[in-house]
C-alpha cells in the first residue's frame, strides 16, 4: 500500500493499537502495533525442554524428579504485563488475533525439534462457553498454526463437566481436571496440543494423559504463554 493512501485511510479511519491506544498505523498485525509486539514479555531463555522454566539444564531438576507426560513443552510469552492483555483480548472478542498469535506459535516451534507432519490438536472448551463466546481461542491459534505449518488438524478431545479452576490452588486444579477431558476417538502416533496459556500445567496434563490413553505416543505442547512459577 502506497504511503499516501495509508495515510489518507489513517486520517478517514483513525484507530488506535488494542494495546497503548496509540494510533495505529494500516499495516499493523491484529490490531496491535509493533513497538507493542516488540514489547511483550518474552520466556527466559535458556528454558527447560520439559515445562518451559527458566533453566540452565534441561530438563531440570524438577522435570528429572517429577516429568510431565509430554515430551516437550514451549511456550512463547510469559503470563504477565501486556502480554496477559493480548490473551484475555483474545479469549474476549478480539479473534483477529488468531492470526499474528500463530505467526508467533510457529515462529517458537521452527526453533526447536519438533516432530515431522504431527497432528494439532487444541484444548477444548466447555460446549455452554464456547456458544456464549463464539469460538474456542485455542482452537483458532491450532488452526492458524496447522495452516502455516502445513501440519494435518483434528479435534482429537472433549471436555467434561469439572467446575471452573479460577481461584484454585495448584494441587486443587490438578485434582479437579485429572478426568476432565476425554478423547473423541483414536489418537495419532504424535500430537501438538495447542492452548493460549499455561498456568499450573493441570489442563496440559490432563490433556496429554487422555491423548496417550487414546493411542498418542508423543505429545508437545505449544501455547501462546505461560505463568512462571516465580
Amino acid at each position: 500500500m502506497g504511503y499516501v493512501v495509508a495515510s489518507l485511510l489513517q486520517a478517514l479511519l483513525p484507530a488506535r493499537c488494542l494495546l497503548c491506544r496509540d494510533s495505529l498505523p494500516v499495516a499493523s498485525r491484529g490490531g496491535v502495533c509493533s513497538p507493542c509486539w516488540q514489547a511483550l514479555p518474552r520466556l527466559p531463555e535458556p528454558a527447560c525442554e520439559r515445562c518451559g522454566e527458566p533453566s540452565e539444564v534441561s530438563p531440570c531438576l524438577s522435570c528429572q524428579t517429577s516429568p510431565p507426560p509430554w515430551r516437550r513443552f514451549a511456550a512463547v510469552f510469559a503470563y504477565e504485563k501486556g502480554a496477559r492483555e493480548l490473551v484475555l483480548l483474545l479469549k474476549n472478542g478480539r479473534d483477529e488475533l488468531a492470526s499474528p498469535c500463530a505467526v508467533e506459535l510457529w515462529q517458537k516451534a521452527r526453533s526447536f525439534s519438533w516432530p515431522e507432519k504431527p497432528t494439532v490438536t487444541f484444548v477444548p472448551m466447555r460446549p455452554w462457553r464456547r456458544l456464549r463466546r463464539g469460538y474456542n481461542q485455542a482452537e483458532l491459534l491450532a488452526s492458524e498454526l496447522a495452516r502455516l505449518a502445513s501440519w494435518p488438524k483434528q479435534k482429537l478431545l472433549r471436555r467434561v463437566a469439572a467446575g471452573t479452576q479460577k481461584g484454585q490452588s495448584r494441587k486443587s486444579r490438578h485434582q479437579q481436571v485429572a478426568h476432565a477431558f476425554k478423547p473423541t476417538g483414536p489418537a495419532p502416533e504424535r500430537v501438538v496440543l495447542v492452548d493460549d496459556v499455561v498456568t499450573t500445567g493441570a489442563t496440559a496434563a490432563a490433556c496429554t494423559r487422555a491423548l496417550r490413553r487414546a493411542g498418542a505416543k508423543e505429545v508437545w505442547v505449544l501455547a501462546l504463554a505461560k505463568t512462571l512459577k516465580r
